[in-house]
């Protein structure tokens, strides 16, 4: 059996909580779908193929309408693939919830940013004003996006945690767009979150090229899956899964280790600025 992709353990969750909430149970959804209980299992967790009818068949027993219904069965299309694309729009952006699908399932997260801080390690003051200051969205998109984020840091203080491993370009820590007010509170936080366990932000230092790696990126790792790479830009998200892209970004995080400062240094620093 080949190993599952990401798109497939997305899909198998989503019927899975669909199912969940219209509180059909695993036995009559297997018998209405004609597959036994145990195929359906091996469905949800994305390691069993699925037919797009049965798909449809499915979405329509749980009463899935409107926009669920369409992203699903889009996603249904997809599950073989190894490289997805999704766009980014000013509602929650769907490309958002297939980000925090990957996030909760990794066993290991390398998060590489060049001029922020990421996502997972922002404060709500630094991600509203960096997001205010961006201008592409309304303030109810601004707001929106800031509370995903800061449900999205939630992840950081699970008992069941990914290990983290954030590199940090060391032009991040002094923005000219973030106040000294707001980017003293994120010191703070970068100091609170290196001593985390299982969480090493970690600065690579400004002589550094930024950008010499290419653009900002997440590599997630899963217990017996292979791999993915989220890479964003302003429109679209791309999930890579090929392994030519992953032998690539497993040599970029290996040499981002090499540079980087020590998660041990790393924390120091964040000491001095924060005190």
């Amino acid at each position: 059996m080949s190993t599952p992709t990401g798109r497939a353990r997305e899909l198998g969750a989503n019927l899975r909580f669909f199912r969940e909430r219209s509180e059909w149970s695993e036995k009559k959804a297997a018998a209405y779908l004609e597959i036994s209980q145990g195929q359906l299992c091996r469905i949800e967790q994305g390691i069993r193929t699925v037919s797009e009818t049965n798909v449809a068949r499915a979405l329509t027993l749980y009463g899935v309408r409107g926009d669920e219904l369409t992203e699903t069965l889009a996603l249904a299309t997809e599950v073989n693939d190894r490289y997805r694309i999704r766009p980014h729009h000013d509602k929650l952006p769907d490309e958002l919830r297939t980000l925090i699908h990957h996030e909760t399932t990794a066993s290991y997260i390398d998060s590489y940013q060049l001029s922020l801080i990421p996502g997972l390690l922002q404060t709500e003051g630094y991600a509203r004003e960096l997001l205010t200051w961006g201008g592409q969205f309304e303030a109810d998109g601004v707001e929106l996006r800031v509370r995903a984020r800061m449900e999205r840091q939630l992840l950081l203080r699970e008992r069941r945690r990914p290990s983290f491993r954030f590199f940090i370009h060391e032009s991040a820590l002094t923005p000219a767009i973030i106040s000294p007010e707001i980017m003293h509170d994120q010191w703070m936080a970068l100091m609170f979150a290196s001593s985390l366990p299982n969480c090493e932000p970690r600065i690579v230092p400004a002589e550094v090229p930024n950008g010499v790696f290419g653009g900002p990126f997440l590599f997630l790792r899963y217990a017996g899956y292979h791999p993915t790479v989220c890479v964003e830009n302003c429109t679209t998200s791309a999930f890579l899964e090929d392994p030519a892209d992953l032998l690539h970004y497993t040599a970029i995080v290996n040499k981002l280790a090499s540079l980087a400062l020590s998660a041990e240094e790393s924390h120091r620093r964040f000491v001095r600025l924060a005190t």
